[in-house]
C-alpha cells in the first residue's frame, strides 16, 4: 500500500462519525479511495475506521449506483463500467454459496409404548401354539411328539415372519404390504382350529387371546393404523368407508350437519305425508298420522310445515311427473 493510500484510511473516523447511514458512509469511502475499488475494499476500509460494516449485498447495490452516477471506467480508462457489468464483475467476487446437504427423511416415530406391544405381541403366541399343539393331536390324530412339533410350527413361524415384514414395510413406505393380508389368512385358520378343539365358547376365547390380540398389538406397536391415515390409503380401506357412509345413510344417519332431533323431525314429516295419501286399508292410519304430526312439530315450526306440504305435494301429483314436457337436450 502506498503512502497516499495509507493517508486515505486516516482522518475519516470524525466525518464519518457524524454521516448516520450505510450508504452515506460508503459513498464517503469511494469519494476518498481511489478509484477500482472492488465492495470488499470498501468494506475492509469501513471496518478499519472502527464504522459498522453493511452486508455484501447491501454494499454491492449502494457501490453499482454511486459507480453507474459517476459514469467511472476502468483502471485503463476505455471501458465504461456499466450497472450491469458492474454487477456481473462483483458476482464473480462473491464466491457461491456451499450447496446444502441433502436432507434424509426422518425415520417415522415409534408409538407410544411400543414395546410393550411387541412383548404382549410374543406372548399371545404361547396360546396360539397351545391350541396349534392340541389340534394336531387331537384333530388329526398325530402323536408323535417331533412330526407334530414340525408340522404346528409352520403357522407359528408363518406369523412371526409376518410381523416381520409388516415392520419391514412400515419402516420403509409406512405401509403393511401383503404380508398383513396373509397374517390375516392364518388367523382366520388359527380360528377354525380353535372351534374345531374347544367348541365356539372356549374356541372364541382362544382365538381372541391368541393370534387376533398378537396382530392387533402388531398393529398398534407398528403404528400402522396412524400411519395409514397421514398417507394415500388403499382400495380396501376406501371400499370399507364407501360401505359403511352407505349403511350410515340407510338408517338416516349420514353426517349432513343436522343433529338427531332435526332428523327425528324430518323423518316423522315424511312420514306423516306418506300416511295422509295412504289407502283407508292402512293399518291404525289415523292414529299413525296424529302421531307422525305431533313429532314433526309442524304445528310450532312453519319451515317443518312448509317441509311436510312439499312432501305431501310432491306424493300426489308423482303420477303427473313423466306427462311433464322438457326440452330436448340436444
Amino acid at each position: 500500500m502506498t503512502t497516499d493510500e495509507v493517508g486515505t484510511l486516516t482522518d475519516h473516523s470524525a466525518e464519518l462519525a457524524r454521516l448516520k447511514t450505510h450508504k452515506a458512509r460508503i459513498e464517503h469511502a469511494l469519494e476518498h479511495l481511489p478509484r477500482g475499488r472492488t465492495v470488499e475494499d470498501v468494506r475492509r476500509w469501513l471496518h478499519k475506521q472502527g464504522q459498522p460494516v453493511p452486508t455484501p449485498s447491501h454494499a454491492r447495490v449502494i457501490v453499482n449506483e454511486w459507480r453507474a452516477r459517476n459514469d467511472m471506467t476502468d483502471t485503463s480508462g476505455h471501458v465504461l463500467l456499466t450497472p450491469e457489468l458492474i454487477a456481473e464483475l462483483d458476482k464473480a467476487e462473491v464466491p457461491s454459496p456451499a450447496p446444502e446437504p441433502p436432507v434424509e427423511p426422518a425415520e417415522p416415530s415409534k408409538p407410544a409404548g411400543a414395546k410393550g406391544f411387541y412383548a404382549v405381541a410374543l406372548m399371545s403366541i404361547g396360546v396360539s401354539v397351545d391350541t396349534s399343539w392340541r389340534f394336531f393331536e387331537q384333530r388329526l390324530g398325530i402323536t408323535d411328539v417331533v412330526e407334530r412339533v414340525v408340522l404346528f410350527s409352520v403357522m407359528e413361524a408363518a406369523l412371526v415372519a409376518c410381523g416381520w415384514a409388516m415392520r419391514g414395510g412400515v419402516r420403509q413406505n409406512g405401509r403393511p404390504g401383503p404380508a398383513r393380508l396373509v397374517a390375516w389368512a392364518l388367523t382366520a385358520f388359527a380360528a377354525f382350529a380353535a372351534f374345531s378343539l374347544s367348541g365356539p365358547v372356549a374356541g372364541t376365547a382362544r382365538v381372541l387371546l391368541g393370534p387376533v390380540l398378537g396382530l392387533v398389538m402388531l398393529h398398534l406397536a407398528l403404528g400402522i393404523e396412524i400411519r395409514a391415515s397421514r398417507r394415500r390409503t388403499t382400495t380396501w380401506a376406501r371400499v370399507g368407508r364407501e360401505l359403511r357412509e352407505r349403511v350410515l345413510s340407510l338408517l338416516g344417519l349420514g353426517d349432513d350437519g343436522r343433529d338427531a332431533l332435526a332428523r327425528t323431525r324430518d323423518k316423522a314429516a315424511l312420514r306423516a305425508a306418506k300416511l295422509a295419501i295412504a289407502g283407508p286399508w292402512t293399518p291404525r292410519r289415523k292414529a299413525r298420522l296424529r302421531k307422525a304430526l305431533h313429532a314433526s312439530h309442524v304445528a310450532h315450526d312453519p319451515v317443518q310445515r312448509d317441509r311436510m306440504l312439499r312432501e305431501l305435494g310432491v306424493l300426489q301429483h308423482a303420477d303427473e311427473l313423466a306427462k311433464t314436457t322438457q326440452p330436448s337436450p340436444w
